[in-house]
């Protein structure tokens, strides 16, 4: 080998021997101190180190697991994802519309009794009106007041419907009116009955939404209701006693008084859910009942009176169904039953003799029938 490449190597391995012996010599160079916990990891609080901005998104901060102390990072008091829709944080407006098919039910509406026999027994059943399966709507537009789960709204239902009903006497047979004056008009051939139901009610209320778990949410709510509710009955009897005899007994009530209800939301897969709610109160009103009846066409008066009275009217509803909802939008289907207890005090006379035996006939009225609920919130 050359001897310029042996003095390269003899200067490369003594200057490696050099440094590692100068090296060992120095003294030990003193540690980093360990910075304090609060300046590492934050204070046993969890509150952030400075200088550390804290960028969960809004909504998510209590999806983000605790740590071992327990403590939540980034939380914000908000509910879960999926919970959010149905206990919205925040201000703002929300409102829902829903198509109504329902079946009005009354008590108390019969107008004859089908004699089979030519006797003196009474051997038949009774005819009675029903109400038409009809449409109708419910519109509610309310707001969120502030971070506060309450919220105010108000509620306005409308529905009509109607029955018809005629029956014809057979061969032998008679019909026995019974909205009649006894002992005047007692048979027929033919009768024919009409009526209606006009139905308006409107709520304001005050309500409070809340949750119960990562799956459940409720809803209490409180305030006012009005109520207009109209029914008309009217009956034409001909034949035998009757010549064109017309009864006429309408009915209407109008009041108002405190609802209170509940509705709760179970929270499912990919926004369905299953929904329910209840409510109930007492209206207070005036109902007014006239009855009228008349023979030959309306020439010969029998009955002109009016049974009218202040009252507190119950009322109970409940109904349930599911749906799904996709962030502020939701759907939902269900069944729903309404009841209003004696809605109606129907005056008859009950004595041929007696021209004041007068005996009322209480009604309660029933509205039942499937809702589907469109929402949106903002």
């Amino acid at each position: 080998m050359p001897r310029t490449c042996w003095r390269w190597v003899v200067a490369v391995v003594a200057g490696c021997g050099a440094a590692g012996v100068a090296n060992a010599a120095d003294p030990p160079s003193t540690l980093p101190a360990i910075p304090p916990p609060d300046m590492r990891l934050g204070d046993v609080h969890g509150s952030a180190p400075p200088g550390v901005k804290d960028l969960t998104p809004p909504g998510f901060g209590d999806l983000i697991p605790p740590d071992e102390l327990g403590h939540s990072h980034g939380g914000h008091g908000e509910v879960p994802g999926n919970i959010a829709p149905w206990a919205p944080d925040g201000p703002g407006f929300y409102t829902s519309v829903e198509a109504l098919v329902l079946r009005p039910r009354r008590e108390a509406f019969d107008f004859l009794v089908r004699n089979a026999t030519p006797g003196l027994a009474v051997a038949g059943p009774v005819e009675s009106l029903n109400y038409e399966l009809r449409g109708g709507v419910r519109a509610e537009l309310g707001y969120r007041i502030g971070h506060t789960g309450w919220d105010v709204f108000t509620q306005y239902t409308y529905f009509r419907s109607g029955a018809q009903g005629a029956v014809t006497a057979g061969p032998g047979q008679a019909l026995f009116p019974t909205l009649t004056r006894p002992g005047l008009t007692d048979a027929a051939l033919v009768a024919r009955a009409d009526a209606r139901l006009e139905y308006n009610v409107y709520d304001l209320a005050l309500g409070r939404r809340f949750r119960l778990d990562d799956n459940f949410t409720g809803r209490a709510f409180g305030g006012l209701r009005f109520a207009s509710i109209h029914q008309g009955l009217t009956a034409v009897y001909d034949g035998l006693d009757a010549r064109r005899a017309v009864v006429s007994a309408p009915s209407d009530f109008d009041g108002f008084g405190p609802v209170v209800g509940a509705e709760g939301v179970a929270a499912g897969w990919r926004g369905f859910h299953l929904y329910a709610r209840a409510s109930g109160g007492l209206l207070t009103g005036q109902a007014r009942n006239p009855l009228s009846e008349t023979n030959d066409a309306g020439r010969t008066p029998y009955v002109g009176t009016s049974y009218d009275l202040r009252k507190v009217v119950p009322v109970a509803g409940v109904g349930v169904g599911g749906g799904w909802q996709y962030r502020t939008f939701s759907l939902r289907v269900g069944y729903e039953i309404t009841h209003y207890f004696d809605l109606t005090d129907q005056p008859r006379l009950a004595d041929d003799l007696g021209r004041g035996a007068v005996v009322t006939r209480p009604a309660g009225l029933s509205l039942e029938g499937l809702f589907v609920q469109v929402g949106l919130q903002f």
